[in-house]
C-alpha cells in the first residue's frame, strides 16, 4: 500500500534513551550506532543459565569478569600474562538466536522518507537486539525472506561475527512478494534444535498459513518469537478522501473512497491481528504486536523483561 498521506510519527529530542522513536534515531549515524544506543538503554543481563557450553572446541580467550565460571580460567594464560583469562568454546553461548527478516515488497512502507519504513524499524529493532545478545556472549545469526529463503550469517558467538550480522541488516531493500510460509518451512531442514527463532514480518502474504508454519520449528523444540510489525497507518486507517492505494509486491491499483471502506477495513484488520493472535498463542509462539511509531527501545526493554522471567521454562 503507498499513499501520498504523511502520518507523523515524530518524538521529542528530550525523551528518555528508550522512549526515542525509530525516527529520530536515524539521525544517530549508522546501524551499529544505534543499535549500540538503543542496547544501552535496555535492561540487559537476559539470563543466567546453569547449562554452560562445553564443546572440546576451544574458540578464543576472553578477559575474567565477576561471574564467569572460575573452573575455565585458563592458568597457563594466568602464568604467562599475569591477569585472568576465561576460555570460550564454539558451543559456549546460552542462547542461538537467529533473525528472520521479511524483506518482501509491502515492508517498505512507507516509502515518502518523512516516516521510518517498517523494513528500516525491524532491522533497527533485530539490529538493537543482536546487540545485548552478542554482548552477553550468545550466538547470533540472519535469515531473510521475499520470495525465498536466504541465510545471511549463520548462528555464531565468535568475535567480530556480530558486525556481520549488522552489516547485512544495514544492506537490506524490500522488493518482491512475500511467501512467509514456504521460508519456515525450508528453514525447519537445516535448523539445530533449540534455536531462538525471531521473525520480524507484516504478515500481509496470509499471517495465518505463515503462523500454522510455525508449528514445525516448535516441534524441533525452537522458540519462537513473531514481531507483527505494522505502520499506523495500516492500524488506524488516517485517510478521509478519495485515495489510490498502490500495491507494493505487484502493479495493482485501487481507487476508491477512504471514507466509505474504512469501519470495514478498521474491522477487517482488528479480525485479522486477533486471529494472528490467537493462533500464536495456541501454538505456543511468542506474539507481539507492534506500531512502528512505537520507541524501538521501550518495546525491547519490554521483551527482554518478559522473557528474563520465563528464562528457566526456554530451555
Amino acid at each position: 500500500m503507498t499513499t501520498s498521506v504523511p502520518a507523523s510519527a515524530s518524538g521529542s529530542n528530550d525523551r528518555k534513551p528508550a522512549e526515542v522513536d525509530a525516527k529520530i534515531l536515524t539521525d544517530l549515524g549508522n546501524l551499529a550506532v544505534r543499535a549500540r544506543f538503543i542496547a544501552d538503554s535496555v535492561v540487559t543481563g537476559m539470563h543466567r543459565s546453569r547449562n554452560k557450553g562445553t564443546s572440546v572446541e576451544f574458540a578464543e580467550h576472553k578477559e575474567y569478569s565477576p561471574g564467569d565460571n572460575v573452573r575455565q580460567l585458563d592458568w597457563r594464560a594466568f602464568a604467562r600474562f599475569d591477569r585472568d583469562y576465561i576460555k570460550q568454546f564454539e558451543d559456549e553461548s546460552n542462547i542461538r538466536a537467529l533473525f528472520v527478516m521479511d524483506t518482501s515488497g509491502s515492508m517498505g512502507y512507507p516509502a515518502d522518507g518523512q516516516r521510518v519504513s517498517k523494513l528500516s524499524y525491524s532491522a533497527t529493532c533485530a539490529a538493537a537486539l543482536a546487540y545485548v545478545l552478542a554482548r552477553q556472549g550468545d550466538a547470533v545469526g540472519l535469515a531473510t525472506y521475499a520470495d525465498v529463503l536466504a541465510m545471511r550469517a549463520p548462528v555464531k558467538a565468535r568475535r567480530g561475527h556480530l558486525q556481520e550480522v549488522l552489516d547485512h541488516l544495514e544492506a537490506l531493500k524490500a522488493g518482491g512478494p512475500s511467501q512467509l510460509a514456504s521460508a519456515l518451512h525450508a528453514l525447519t531442514e537445516g535448523l539445530p534444535r533449540k534455536t531462538m527463532i525471531i521473525v520480524f514480518s507484516d504478515l500481509l502474504d496470509g499471517g495465518l498459513e505463515a503462523v500454522n508454519a510455525f508449528g514445525r520449528l516448535r516441534a524441533r523444540k525452537n522458540d519462537v518469537i513473531l514481531f507483527h510489525v505494522l505502520d499506523p497507518d495500516e492500524v488506524d486507517f488516517p485517510f478521509e478522501e478519495q485515495t489510490a492505494f498502490v500495491g507494493m509486491e505487484n502493479d495493482a491499483e485501487l481507487q476508491v473512497d477512504a471514507r466509505e471502506i474504512r469501519e470495514a477495513y478498521l474491522q477487517e484488520m482488528e479480525r485479522f491481528c486477533h486471529d494472528v493472535e490467537v493462533a500464536c498463542r495456541a501454538g505456543r509462539v511468542d506474539y507481539r504486536k507492534v506500531r512502528t511509531d512505537m520507541a524501538p527501545g521501550r518495546v525491547l526493554s519490554e521483551f527482554l523483561a518478559e522473557r528474563a522471567s520465563m528464562r528457566s521454562s526456554v530451555r
